[in-house]
């Protein structure tokens, strides 16, 4: 991922924990983070993963905007069952802080 890609990535999972965190369900609080990098121009490279979560969910979308590895999605799918918006937060802040230090 190149150093703008990583940006974004980082900028965009930082909110997206943020509005979970204030118990937003994962889908909505993604919706919402697409429309705010869709404010600052980045409309055009999240179009994919907005069309993926409206056909296939959360975690498909992260990982068609590039967002999270195969891996990560199936641990992330765990802690969404699990349906703990803090867990899921803080797991979304972890993968942020693996994106800034790459």
């Amino acid at each position: 991922m190149s150093r703008p890609d990583a940006d974004v990535a980082v900028r965009f999972l930082r909110a997206l924990a943020f509005e979970i965190h204030r118990k937003r369900p994962p889908d909505e609080a993604m919706v919402d983070c697409i429309e705010k990098e869709g404010q600052r121009g980045r409309h055009r490279m999240l179009r994919p993963a907005g069309e993926i979560l409206r056909s296939e969910g959360f975690l498909p979308a992260l990982r068609t905007a590039g967002f999270i590895s195969d891996e990560a999605a199936s641990i992330l799918s765990a802690i969404v069952a699990g349906n703990d918006h803090r867990l899921l937060a803080a797991a979304i802040n972890s993968l942020a802080d693996f994106h800034e230090r790459s």
